[in-house]
């Protein structure tokens, strides 16, 4: 892994599961990349992986844009305004969106305040 090469110790690569993120630890940041429409019943799971974020953490959604040459097929792919959606029904608020990348949707989440 590029950041054990690098020496990088305050990075963990997690391969979570569907149902379970798996984090062994709370983070500052939780970056999702090409695997949002993977994850089943989006909100229980969104929902439960708010106690994995310290506070002031985050949520990144990097995922294929629908116009996107390269990706998953169309069919699998989930708009940027629906994973909006879905996150704030599980309790985030949108706090940044990048459109620097060529094929990607970046979209950074925060829990909502209640």
């Amino acid at each position: 892994m590029l950041a054990k090469r690098e020496g990088l110790r305050n990075i963990t690569a997690v391969a979570g599961a569907p149902d379970n993120p798996r984090l062994p630890e709370k983070a500052d940041l939780i970056i999702l990349v090409d695997v949002y429409h993977h994850v089943e019943n989006r909100e229980r799971y969104f929902r439960q992986l708010q106690q994995s974020l310290k506070p002031g953490g985050r949520l990144a959604v990097i995922d294929f844009r629908m116009d996107s040459p390269e990706g998953p097929p169309k069919s699998a792919r989930i708009a940027p305004d629906r994973v909006k959606a879905e996150l704030k029904s599980a309790g985030y608020a949108l706090a940044q969106e990048h459109s620097f990348l060529p094929n990607q949707y970046f979209l950074v989440f925060q829990p909502a305040k209640s």
